[in-house]
């Protein structure tokens, strides 16, 4: 049985619960009458003082600590748009790499050029948006992205570096060390979809690919750009919808090619009159 998980809806869901269970602790108090709350964002929250005196892991937990509702409900609003689709686009191992990464990248950049304490997972967001910035750059980069790659990303970039500089309390030396590392990343790794042409090219003449590896193959490809193309009605669209048609078909395996029309579609990436349309040629 074939089964999909979302690392980002487990990354949001980790984040909510941490932040939830920080604000209960508020209610409570230590040593000389400081909050839990605060002692949490002291030893968890990365800062140079806290390096210095070996908590060397708060480049970690500081990505996930927030300090309020409007900070958290942002951050993992930016998390989910962006989290699919890198996700979707470099497979989840990969996925989740780049999101530490370049989290605690940011977090280091951050106590490099600040003494204040900084939290929350804005460091490794930016490294999203550097990742899919400099993906979209790329001349094999499919059409189908090109919307939500690339310097189409270049006025949120800008919007939210100039916010960093002009409010105060927003680092942005993490921003723009989680963007940095993120974009060097989008650069040089190999998007799921150009592995899989690659392997392609090299097994087809030694070894048939089975229903199972062929379906992997077929969501790793479909899921970001169904995702770039959602509530579409394009002739782009029609034209990838006709693709996914002719390569369920070739399936050898009704039942397989089933799972993943039903995968394609829970994930609400093509409407009931598609799946049901796609459904009769299985």
């Amino acid at each position: 049985m074939i089964r999909f998980r979302s690392a980002t809806i487990t990354l949001i869901t980790i984040n909510v619960i941490v932040y939830l269970f920080v604000m209960i602790m508020g209610i409570f108090r230590g040593p000389q009458g400081i909050s839990y709350r605060d002692l949490i964002t002291v030893y968890g929250g990365v800062s140079r003082f806290a390096l210095s005196n070996g908590l060397i892991y708060t480049p970690l937990t500081a990505l996930f600590l927030h300090g309020n509702l409007m900070h958290i409900l942002f951050n993992m609003w930016a998390l989910f748009q962006l989290g699919h689709v890198v996700e979707g686009v470099y497979g989840t191992r990969w996925y989740l790499f780049f999101y530490f990464a370049t989290g605690i990248s940011g977090s280091l950049s951050a106590a490099a050029f600040s003494n204040a304490i900084t939290i929350g997972s804005s460091s490794a967001i930016f490294g999203l948006v550097g990742i899919l910035f400099t993906l979209g750059l790329k001349n094999d980069t499919p059409v189908a992205l090109r919307s939500i790659t690339g310097y189409s990303l270049l006025p949120i970039i800008l919007i939210n570096l100039f916010l960093g500089f002009s409010i105060p309390g927003i680092s942005n030396a993490a921003h723009i060390g989680g963007l940095v590392v993120g974009a060097i990343i989008g650069w040089f790794a190999k998007p799921a979809y150009a592995r899989f042409a690659r392997s392609r090219r090299v097994y087809t003449k030694v070894k048939e690919k089975s229903p199972e590896e062929t379906s992997r193959d077929i969501l790793v490809k479909y899921i970001p750009l169904l995702n770039a193309l959602k509530d579409d009605r394009s002739e782009e669209r029609t034209v990838r919808v006709a693709q996914l048609r002719s390569e369920l078909s070739s399936l050898r395996d009704q039942e397989i090619a089933s799972k993943v029309l039903w995968e394609l579609y829970r994930r609400d990436l093509i409407s009931q009159e598609e799946f049901e349309r796609l459904r009769k040629f299985l």
